[in-house]
């Protein structure tokens, strides 16, 4: 008896039935932790599963989740906006709808998380009358700064911003700081207001003020959280093209956005759109 299991284990492991995942039905995707593993593990996991398919998420720092999808370490990522994937190929902040990816590729818009300005030292009631005289707190990565001065100069906080030929912003005013994506929640207390991304703050477990500025619709669609995937391995490889329009289905499904609704309440925004060509 003991030599028939012994036997049957063997078979079952030789076949893949057992202890280890199909590689042709298995995803694998890194992402941010908040909001993006969140719902890729409750709202699209269980979709790809009645499809067949298993879906494995690693949380992954967001400054090597491209090259871990170029270099074929996951099939996809989650966590960026079309135009910081852009930067990451070019190496300018240079945006062009029309640009030819080369090493990873837009895949899927997921959802919206618009950009906020969170009141630090400086309690959100005394913005408009201290505005142009308080210190802000920016994100340091190129793409994000840009967002960041753009929604400062739209709210009269500054004039204007000048950058280098890569698009990167150069001779900012003293009250303005650059700092890593990392540290903008302790460093918050520093100074009278931060302008975050949004999973940054949901990360930190900040609160957002409605009386604060915040990025409108009319940027929703170029800065949307957008699924990416691997431009060689999708052009050559059939099991891999087939696994990633597996999950730009799953994602589009409507269970994924009641789940964003239901789970965020408009402080991230459902934008479900394919952007496979």
């Amino acid at each position: 008896m003991k030599k028939a299991n012994k036997l049957l284990l063997t078979l079952l492991l030789s076949t893949g039935l057992v202890g280890c995942d199909n590689p042709e039905t298995t995803i694998t995707i890194c992402a941010s932790e908040s909001p993006h593993a969140l719902v890729l593990n409750e709202a699209v996991k269980p979709i790809l599963k009645k499809k067949g398919y298993k879906l494995k998420v690693t949380i992954l720092d967001w400054q090597l989740q491209n090259d871990a999808v170029s270099n074929g370490d996951y099939d996809a990522n989650y966590f960026q906006h079309r135009p910081y994937l852009q930067t990451y190929e070019t190496g300018t902040t240079d945006y062009k709808e029309d640009y030819t990816y080369t090493k990873v590729f837009p895949v899927t818009s997921v959802h919206f998380e618009p950009l906020r300005i969170y009141a630090g030292k400086s309690e959100a009631s005394k913005f408009e009358s201290i505005k142009t005289n308080a210190t802000y707190e920016i994100c340091s990565d190129p793409s994000n700064a840009i967002r960041a001065l753009e929604l400062l100069k739209n709210n009269g906080v500054i004039s204007s911003y000048d950058t280098d030929e890569q698009g990167n912003p150069i001779h900012l005013p003293d009250n303005i700081k650059l700092i890593e994506e990392n540290n903008l929640v302790g460093f918050l207390n520093d100074y009278d207001y931060a302008v975050l991304p949004c999973n940054t703050a949901l990360t930190g477990k900040l609160t957002p003020d409605s009386t604060l500025p915040t990025e409108g619709s009319d940027v929703a669609d170029l800065r949307a959280n957008i699924v990416a995937a691997n431009v060689k391995k999708y052009a050559e490889d059939t099991v891999y093209q087939t696994k990633i329009k597996v999950l730009n289905e799953a994602i589009l499904d409507k269970t994924v956005a009641d789940y964003i609704n239901s789970t965020w309440n408009n402080i991230i925004v459902p934008t479900q759109k394919s952007l496979i060509k």
